[in-house]
């Protein structure tokens, strides 16, 4: 029998509610509209159909004896599962909408269907089950003892009617049989089979496999759910084949005692609990059925739930079985506090990690040549990744670009080459404070390009300048300080200071003060971070750029970052590529930027150092340039944070667009948003951008390998 009366609710109209519902006093009228309509207002996106012109319904649930006045469909559906938004797009949910799902079986599939229905997972739902709910199903049945003696179908239908009036549900209140399984099955996208009658078990997947429907069972036994996709296979044998090729002919005339080994085989007893392994010896001794825990049975809702929601988005979702087993899952705890806790620092010989190298107590007493080795080791790198090989001799220094250490962003090396610049800034500063002039030649071409400082004892013609910074503790000491600053405005006279440091024949600095400069340039880098974190390649890249571990000695250590309280707790959230793969498939991310935005936005002053040529050789004499504004910024009171933009060594709007495959054409507007507020000379290209701020942070030293990696290495 289908739908018996008070089965299920009524879905009237303004215009054709029955009067005596409206005036009979036995019947309690609701109207929700109102606190709908409010909510409605009040979500965050909307609908891009106008949902509040839909007119209400009127949804009765006569064994309640009420009459509740509601949204119209779409805006009761739409509100109902806001909060299922980024778990389940918009399209995913129009889809579930149409989904017709058939259960049989309302003890483990009461749950099922709660489930389903919850998560908005189907249109249609029909319920099959003979049996009426007795109070020994209530350790599993989230029912009451309200509806002992009723219908388990008709139970499960009304509360998913309280639920969701518009989700239709029909009734097969005789379970199913060879009579009436074509009408039960006809027209259903999936079947959820949770009955106890092995026969019907089999009948149900005959059916489905000639009519290609792919069936679920869920078997709160350890979890396991099982996965049969008669659409893709007609073909596939019944169970996986655990028990033959079984057909619903070969069980008629067999009772229960010759069934029960082919369940058996099913279950796979080698694999089930040991307590389920026990029950089947059991039966109709110690026990009259298998026996279920309330927790197993629903867990087994939010697991099938699951299976539909990926069958709902088109995901994979193969024949087969897989087991969720909380009690193994729980064999596996672990301690978060121990396995997070520092590794020993007791040295071993056998200790194959690096040590950071430790600033030498007492730089006076190096030799010329070994000083100039240890201060062009201290030189700043992007990611902290040191891509030189430093190799010296009794009269010289060679700085050699690594191009094993690179990186997307380090598009031809460009910023490997102002790093090595800015080591042999270090070299030359080095020299200076001995009283020793240099001699600066640019060796090598392309990946193989590096720098010669060599020392010349005189003040002979081919002798470089002289650096602007001679003092040696100012450049040894020069750090990074990623902290907010105090917002508080650059003077003219420490801009000009700063633009000077940078003014020779072949780079300048654009020197930043106005806030709306600052507030445009943090609009800029919002973006930029943004993308990314959203590239997988990049965001994999930043985060092998960070590091927390004693011993390595390159990267930039996480302490540095300075990181806010709420990002903190974020941390392994925005580390995890899944997550950013969602936010990327939803368009969103907008918080990824914040930081960086943030940071900008407190600061007193940027500096976009400009070259004259895209040259790499440029990038070298340009990598000295940034170094000497970056000790000048720092002796006149200013924390100094590069903040350069994921699109700056990318020249030309092809290769900006090549750094990301979704965001390339982001790349390009935010490139050309740059050149376009703060114009170039003829030839020009930006070098770096530095964010100079003040602020009381105490800088965390740079990691460093002891005194560069030699050539020869």
């Amino acid at each position: 029998m289908q739908n018996p009366d008070g089965a299920v609710a009524t879905i009237y109209t303004d215009d054709t509610v029955p009067a005596d519902l409206l005036s009979d006093p036995t019947i309690s009228v609701l109207d929700i509209t109102e606190s709908s309509a409010a909510a409605f207002a009040g979500l965050l996106q909307r609908s891009l159909r106008n949902l509040s012109d839909e007119p209400p319904r009127y949804a009765h649930f006569p064994w309640r004896k009420t009459l509740v006045r509601i949204p119209g469909p779409d805006t009761y559906r739409r509100l109902r599962l806001d909060r299922n938004r980024h778990k389940m797009t918009s399209s995913d949910l129009d889809r579930a909408a149409s989904l017709r799902i058939g259960i049989v079986g309302l003890s483990v599939g009461h749950s099922i269907a709660l489930t389903l229905a919850l998560e908005g997972l189907v249109g249609e739902l029909r319920l099959a089950d003979f049996d009426a709910l007795e109070l020994t199903n209530l350790n599993r049945v989230p029912s009451s003892v309200i509806d002992v003696d009723t219908n388990k179908a008709v139970i499960a239908a009304r509360r998913i009617a309280e639920i969701d009036p518009y989700v239709q549900t029909i009734c097969f209140t005789d379970g199913i049989s060879t009579e009436n399984i074509d009408e039960f099955i006809g027209g259903l996208d999936l079947v959820i089979e949770e009955c106890d009658s092995f026969d019907v078990k089999v009948l149900v997947r005959d059916r489905c496999r000639e009519l290609g429907i792919p069936v679920l069972m869920e078997t709160s036994d350890g979890g396991t759910l099982d996965v049969e996709r008669f659409d893709l296979d007609p073909q596939r044998p019944l169970f996986h084949g655990l028990a033959g090729d079984l057909r619903a002919a070969d069980l008629v005339g067999l009772d229960r005692a010759a069934t029960t080994p082919l369940a058996v085989k099913v279950l796979e007893p080698a694999k089930v609990t040991a307590a389920m392994a026990a029950s089947a010896l059991e039966l109709g001794q110690t026990v009259t059925a298998w026996p279920q825990l309330g927790g197993d049975v629903l867990l087994g809702g939010a697991t099938v739930a699951a299976a539909v929601r990926r069958f709902v988005q088109g995901r994979p979702l193969p024949s087969g079985r897989v087991r969720f087993d909380r009690d193994a899952w729980l064999d596996g705890l672990t301690d978060p506090i121990a396995a997070t806790q520092p590794p020993s620092t007791d040295p071993t010989p056998t200790d194959p990690t690096p040590t950071i190298a430790a600033d030498p107590p007492d730089v006076d007493s190096m030799s010329g040549p070994e000083l100039l080795r240890y201060a062009a080791s201290r030189a700043p790198s992007a990611g902290n990744q040191q891509p030189w090989q430093i190799d010296a001799d009794d009269q010289s220094v060679t700085i050699a670009l690594d191009p094993t250490r690179t990186s997307i962003l380090d598009v031809d090396h460009r910023a490997s080459a102002l790093a090595v610049g800015a080591a042999a800034y270090n070299a030359r500063v080095a020299a200076a404070s001995r009283g020793l002039s240099t001699r600066t030649q640019v060796v090598g071409a392309g990946d193989r390009l590096g720098v010669r400082v060599a020392l010349d004892g005189d003040d002979s013609p081919s002798a470089d300048d002289a650096p602007a910074v001679t003092d040696l503790s100012a450049v040894l000491d020069r750090h990074t300080r990623r902290g907010p600053g105090d917002g508080s405005p650059m003077s003219g006279d420490d801009a000009e200071r700063v633009a000077a440091a940078a003014d020779t024949d072949r780079t300048r600095a654009i020197v930043l003060t106005d806030r709306a400069d600052i507030e445009r340039y943090a609009a800029i880098a919002a973006r930029s971070d943004r993308i990314r974190f959203l590239t997988p390649e990049l965001h994999r890249e930043m985060f092998a750029e960070l590091t927390d571990r004693p011993g390595d000695p390159t990267g930039i250590d996480v302490e540095s970052l300075a990181l806010p309280p709420a990002m903190q707790g974020m941390f392994d959230v925005i580390a995890r590529p899944d997550v950013m793969a969602l936010l990327d498939e939803w368009d969103a991310g907008e918080a990824l930027g914040a930081d960086a935005a943030a940071r900008v936005m407190s600061s007193s002053a940027l500096v976009i150092v400009v070259q004259d040529s895209d040259d790499l050789a440029a990038y070298v004499n340009a990598g000295q340039i940034t170094q000497q504004v970056w000790v000048t910024a720092e002796s006149l009171g200013f924390a100094v944070h590069p903040v350069t933009p994921t699109f700056l060594y990318a020249t030309d709007d092809a290769t900006a667009r090549g750094l990301s495959a979704r965001h390339g054409d982001e790349l390009v507007e935010l490139r050309r948003s740059m050149l376009t507020a703060w114009p170039l000379h003829e030839g020009e290209v930006p070098t770096m951008v530095l964010r100079l701020s003040r602020t009381d942070e105490t800088p965390v030293p740079s990691r460093r390998e002891p005194a560069g990696r030699p050539a020869s290495c």
